[in-house]
């Protein structure tokens, strides 16, 4: 009323000011004209916790060069308004920022206007600008913006915390998600787990980046407060560097390269160091596919690469398949003195074959299709060039039955880089021909080559009876949608006869309004009783009634052509339903129903009758129930909650119409979606892997109460080395302590150069003995208990922090810690990229490191790149139940907490059989890869089936809810390289 009432004084000072045009005249000349723009152009909420409220800014400008005044603004829906604020003008060039909050009281999405006034024109007119945000349950504040790990050298960890704050007085579910170009390089022990933040609880979710090839690398973490709402996304960058090296390029991209042919790149690399560095040349460490090659490598005298030398390395690419080949990789192998860190890689990129052009499907099969009709079927074609395609010289040659012609002309189409065009193809059969084929040619050009693809066509024709069918609704109606809201809802065709209707499209007719819209319904014969949807659009954008025409060609002499009228009104009422369009997403038929709420909201100035509410559908697959009973009046600003169930019976896409009476005509609509779906099985493989290579790392305290237990730990090295002497793995076995600085003596002092203060470095610091021990250690059980001695001088056990310093930078890839004093008490050559990782903690008291025990479990998952099977840590701690341990201090709960949540070994340390404990962590360690995780979850356990080389397993091997896995029985697991499958059926999400 108060929008109307303002455009009709505008309409009377605009009479009124006839001789001067309406035209506001600037100071400087006549026929200036104020020009009016609101920034952003749209308005993005994103999703905002129910209860709460989300504030956005419109900065509001004036671009012409007279002045104009800003009168007032409205929204076209509830929760959504626009901060109070006095009428003002603003001179040309001038702008002023206004508020839009929104405050969803209700799950769903939100769509509408804000309308701003001006006196910018003669008519009053009003600018729009559309709006839209998601209503959820609970909130989650992400205050990282942004995570940059800066610089950080090749095969190296850096963790950055991403803080979340929960505001509000409930828990909040969240899951986090790594997605992106590079996620490969990112990781967090908690993505993809579905955990929950305490009400007013801070967070600090630590996020690794380990980069595996030089250059930037981009990600974003995702944080999502529900199923199906739109999460926060957080952008991750970082760059891989390789230190005191340039490296150019950092990707080599061959780009096409004829099949047959060979084609060769240089990489070139710079010493910009002031110390000279050792250089080997380079080796192809990744190529699956058989493609890439080393030709030459320039490698200086004496294989040292002086500060400023440079050396080229050319590598060559020869296609043995067409498309892009998978990615390669290129070691350059430099190193800094005393460094054993992995060389810095190259990444290898190529396509092969004649045409970097991808047709699909290269098989087009239109089925069944009644004589006299016809059925389109498109064709994509997608330019993987570095450059503009022209697509054209399109041609089919019939080889036998009907007709297969080309649904538009054959004209050149360009097509840009990653873009896509479309080809209709239209089959007609031919009276009595049966089956049908044919074969269609795609031609592409680039520059001044072309390639050419084939399609092949089928199709069968064949006689229908007259389709018997029924249209449901006659009339699909929207109702009243708000301004920008919108509303799907669906018509149907239905075949009631006794055989089958082939139905050859269904669409929107041409003419009907814009604000409709709606994806065309293929061909298809439907069986009796079957029905084919169009799922129609409605979005209005103005106050206004639109019109459109849904229409279906079905095999039928005098009523083959279907047609429904399409209608609805866009309106600024004050009476609005959210969300007016109620998605249910895809539900399982095994599921429990999916569920819904949404509000009507009274806006007016004063009450409001809803004389009823309606649920038009054509199944009992939903269901609605609200808190109000009809008719129902609602004073000014009340609202009522309507609670939506949907719970389908059969395979499919489900639509339905619930309709707001409030008289006069005036009908209110919101649409409710699902979709449906049967059970489906899944199946995982895995390659079970050989020739073992592991690194064991043990740490252990070193305080005045593990004398004995370091003694027993050092008796038993045959125990513990049983399963890796059985199955031949190649190991490195080190040790550290829990003390990270020097003890001040007194009462005991410790062996091994350092007092005691490892600080991770490997133990002994000064080298009296071996301090990593492989299969060719001499008398490598008296050189173990030799390094288990670690003494007992400290007090401060801090295990968490000698294990992540004992993996980190500065020790993990030198040879020496440049911060000591001591010389060659690094831990370079530790750690292998290729070998599997075992950590093993062994006290009698709490770890009190310094970081949270999700930081380590991220930190030393990103090591090995978040496999699995690459990590293994346990523990031999302090028990929960201290009454079983005596003689230990305090549970190790932290150790504990990491074993079990990386699906480690946990003993106690008061166990009376170190042989046994050291036998069960040996075969944990060493043993062949037992547990197998799997992708998704199992809606039932028991339907699990294993198979190994194709052979059914049936025992010896159980399901390990905790960490989703099926986990092999010691002695049971797969031989080196077999292949294992295993199925289960999906389960409710």
């Amino acid at each position: 009323m108060w929008a109307r009432g303002w455009r009709f004084l505008a309409a009377m000072a605009c009479v009124a000011a006839a001789a001067a045009g309406c035209d506001r005249q600037s100071s400087s000349g006549r026929g200036a004209r104020a020009a009016f723009a609101a920034r952003p152009e749209v308005l993005d909420f994103g999703p905002a916790a129910v209860g709460s409220s989300k504030t956005a800014k419109l900065r509001l400008a004036n671009e012409g060069r007279a002045p104009l005044r800003v009168e007032g603004a409205t929204v076209s829906v509830a929760n959504v308004e626009v901060v109070p604020f006095e009428p003002f003008e603003l001179d040309a060039g001038g702008e002023h920022e206004v508020e839009v909050r929104f405050a969803p009281e209700v799950e769903g999405a939100v769509q509408g206007v804000v309308q701003l006034f001006t006196d910018a024109d003669a008519e009053g007119k009003s600018a729009q600008v559309p709006f839209s945000g998601q209503g959820v349950k609970a909130w989650v504040e992400v205050k990282s913006q942004a995570l940059n790990y800066g610089n950080v050298s090749l095969e190296t960890v850096e963790v950055r915390n991403l803080v979340l704050h929960n505001p509000t007085s409930v828990d909040s579910p969240l899951r986090l998600e790594l997605t992106g170009a590079d996620v490969d390089q990112f990781s967090s022990s908690l993505s993809s787990k579905d955990v929950v933040l305490k009400a007013g609880q801070d967070w600090s979710i630590p996020i690794a980046f380990k980069p595996s090839r030089l250059g930037s690398a981009v990600a974003e973490v995702h944080v999502a407060v529900c199923d199906g709402c739109e999460p926060a996304k957080v952008p991750l960058t970082g760059t891989g560097i390789a230190s005191q090296l340039e490296i150019s390029p950092v990707r080599l991209d061959f780009g096409l390269v004829a099949l047959g042919a060979t084609a060769e790149e240089s990489v070139m690399v710079r010493n910009q160091g002031t110390e000279p560095m050792t250089y080997t040349g380079a080796s192809i460490i990744s190529d699956s596919a058989g493609v890439f090659s080393v030709t030459s490598a320039q490698v200086p005298t004496n294989h040292m690469l002086k500060p400023g030398d440079a050396a080229e390395i050319r590598v060559a690419f020869t296609p043995k398949a067409q498309g892009q080949v998978p990615e390669g990789r290129v070691e350059i192998q430099v190193h800094t003195a005393n460094s054993t860190a992995p060389g810095p890689k190259v990444a290898l990129v190529g396509m092969g074959g004649s045409s970097c052009i991808r047709v699909q499907p290269r098989a087009l099969d239109f089925g069944e299709v009644a004589e006299g009709m016809s059925a389109t079927r498109q064709v994509e074609v997608t330019n993987h060039c570095a450059g503009q395609v022209l697509l054209g010289d399109l041609k089919i040659d019939a080889v036998k039955g009907g007709y297969f012609t080309l649904a538009q002309a054959p004209a050149s189409l360009p097509i840009e880089p990653g873009k896509s065009a479309f080809v209709g193809v239209t089959f007609a059969p031919r009276a009595g021909a049966g089956e049908s084929a044919a074969r269609m040619a795609v031609t592409t050009r680039l520059g001044n080559s072309s390639a050419t693809d084939g399609v092949s066509l089928t199709g069968t024709g064949k006689i229908f009876p007259p389709c018997q069918y029924a249209l449901t609704p006659q009339v699909l109606d929207f109702g009243r949608v708000p301004v920008g809201s919108e509303v799907a809802l669906g018509v149907s065709l239905r075949n009631t006869g006794t055989t089958a209707c082939y139905l050859s499209s269904m669409q929107l007719a041409a003419g009907s309004d814009a604000v409709f819209s709606a994806a065309p319904v293929q061909s298809s014969v439907l069986q009796p009783g079957e029905r084919s949807r169009l799922l129609v659009r409605f979005k209005p954008d103005a106050e206004a009634t639109f019109g459109g025409l849904a229409e279906a060609w079905v095999n039928h002499t005098t009523a083959g052509h279907p047609t429904w009228t399409v209608q609805g009104e866009g309106v600024q009422g004050c009476f609005t339903l959210q969300p007016t369009d109620v998605e249910f997403g895809l539900a399982k038929l095994t599921c429990e129903p999916h569920t819904r709420d949404l509000i009507a909201y009274n806006k007016c100035a004063g009450p409001i009758t809803v004389k009823g509410m309606k649920l038009e559908r054509d199944s009992e697959e939903f269901q609605v129930s609200s808190e109000a009973s009809f008719p129902v009046t609602m004073e000014a600003g009340a609202n009522f909650k309507v609670h939506a169930k949907y719970a389908p019976t059969d395979e499919g896409q489900d639509l339905a119409a619930l309709r707001f009476d409030l008289g006069e005509d005036a009908v209110y609509t919101a649409s409710l979606v699902g979709q449906a779906a049967q059970n489906a099985d899944k199946t995982d493989s895995f390659v079970q892997e050989m020739g073992a290579k592991v690194d064991v790392l043990f740490v252990i305290d070193n305080s005045g109460s593990m004398m004995e237990e370091q003694q027993s730990l050092g008796a038993n090295f045959s125990s513990f080395m049983s399963a890796a002497l059985e199955s031949g793995v190649d190991y490195h076995i080190g040790v550290t302590t829990t003390g990270l600085d020097p003890s001040s003596g007194g009462w005991s002092q410790c062996p091994g150069g350092a007092e005691g203060g490892e600080n991770g470095r490997l133990f002994p610091v000064d080298g009296s003995s071996p301090r990593i021990i492989t299969p060719q250690t001499p008398n490598a059980g008296a050189v173990f208990a030799n390094n288990t001695h670690v003494g007992v001088c400290h007090w401060n056990e801090q295990g968490l922090d000698g294990a992540y310093h004992a993996l980190s930078e500065p020790l993990l890839h030198s040879l020496d810690d440049p911060r000591t004093p001591q010389q060659g008490d690094g831990n370079g050559g530790f750690l292998r990229p290729e070998a599997r990782l075992a950590i093993i903690f062994i006290s009698d008291e709490e770890d009190f490191s310094t970081q949270p025990v999700s930081f380590y479990e991220t930190y030393f998952r990103s090591l090995k790149d978040n496999d699995p099977s690459k990590l293994s840590i346990s523990a031999i701690v302090g028990p929960r139940d201290l009454s079983t341990c005596a003689t230990a201090s305090s549970s190790g709960l932290r150790y504990i907490q990491l074993a079990e949540d990386t699906g480690g070994v946990v003993e106690s340390i008061c166990t009376p059989n170190w042989s046994g404990s050291l036998e069960n962590l040996s075969d944990s360690t060493f043993g062949p890869k037992r547990n197998f995780p799997l992708s998704d979850l199992p809606s039932d356990p028991s339907k699990i089936g294993v198979r190994v080389n194709g052979a059914d397993v049936t025992a010896g091997w159980h399901y390990d809810a905790g960490t989703n896995s099926v986990l092999f029985d010691a002695g049971a697991a797969p031989a080196a390289g077999a292949y294992v499958e295993i199925t289960y059926p999906l389960g409710c999400q």
